[in-house]
């Protein structure tokens, strides 16, 4: 059938010998297969969406299911240890049943006693030295002489170059003159104010920050040596204590009221040694002799907590409640 035939009104009229339209078999075949692989991608899109859901869940229900046997075992490690420790108390009662002496970590003899009393000292030495705080407004104070120096020397290249204006100018004179007396004013103001404060200020600064340093030269041996008095302290204190845990020996009451009869099993007994050592290292430094009391009697409630015997006794309160021995 001829083009005129489907489209009668039309007046195109194909030319002679014009072939007619023919579709490609190949063609044909490489669209349906590029139309399979169209579909082949978005099921496999949506398969693998499918497949991310799954795993996402499946990721995330292991993870839940993680932190909560990670939080039983914990649970469960914290129950055996309080158990342990519950068992030592009755071994410590039966102990003391039958009469088994208790160590007295509070005799530490002379020496140690001595060595607490130099140790103690630092905080005195320290107390003679100016704080970086401190030393910060003097030292301002001195830097600011040279900026009011160098305030005076732009003044006079100010004053130089207006009279050089002034000099220069031969009829109207009137704007040199007025720039030429506001140099002199503000010239007069840095002599009159800026540099004599100054100078006075750097003065009384300089006075303070020398005597500070001759303070240190004097003091810093003797806060290094304290130190160093405190470090063997402490290791001293801290052998005392586990040489008394190692023996058959009881430990005092106040010890096992803060500490238990014990240290806790893994890394928690490095904190636990630790504490204990601070808090005999106090009662050390203080003379405390309480028997029930690790710290003694707590102070009065108008204490300045920021003096040193107390911040340190705030810090080692705060090291026993954080051990929770026998908490449940």
């Amino acid at each position: 059938m001829k083009h005129s035939e489907y489209y009668p009104e039309t007046d195109y009229y194909p030319a002679e010998g014009d072939p007619e339209a023919e579709y490609d078999p190949e063609l044909l075949a490489l669209s349906d297969t590029v139309g399979g692989m169209q579909e082949t991608v978005e099921d496999l899109e949506s398969r693998t969406a499918r497949d991310l859901t799954e795993l996402r869940e499946t990721v995330e229900t292991f993870s839940d299911t993680h932190a909560r046997h990670e939080s039983r075992l914990d649970h469960t490690s914290r129950q055996l240890e309080r158990l342990r420790q519950r068992l030592l108390v009755l071994e410590r009662a039966v102990r003391v049943s039958e009469k088994v002496p208790v160590v007295d970590l509070d005799d530490v003899g002379p020496e140690l006693r001595k060595l607490a009393v130099e140790a103690e000292r630092r905080h005195a030495l320290t107390a003679q030295l100016l704080t970086p705080s401190q030393r910060k407004p003097y030292e301002e104070d001195l830097a600011r002489l040279p900026q009011a120096q160098e305030a005076l020397a732009r003044c006079d290249e100010a004053l130089i170059a207006a009279l050089g204006v002034v000099a220069a100018t031969e009829r109207d004179r009137t704007e040199a003159a007025e720039r030429l007396s506001e140099v002199v004013i503000r010239r007069r103001a840095v002599l009159d104010r800026q540099l004599p404060a100054a100078v006075q200020d750097a003065e009384a600064a300089h006075q303070v920050l020398s005597a500070d340093e001759v303070t240190r030269t004097r003091v810093l041996p003797q806060i290094e040596k304290s130190e160093r008095d405190w470090e063997e302290l402490h290791s001293r204190l801290r052998e005392r204590i586990t040489s008394a845990i190692g023996s058959s020996a009881l430990l005092p009451v106040w010890f096992t009221h803060a500490f238990g009869v014990a240290p806790p099993s893994g890394t928690a007994g490095d904190r636990w040694i630790r504490a204990a050592t601070s808090a005999l290292a106090y009662r050390v430094t203080h003379g405390v002799t309480d028997q029930a009391l690790p710290l003694g009697e707590p102070p009065a409630g108008d204490t300045d907590w920021t003096e040193p015997k107390w911040a340190w006794r705030a810090r080692i309160e705060h090291g026993i409640e954080e051990l929770d021995v026998g908490g449940d």
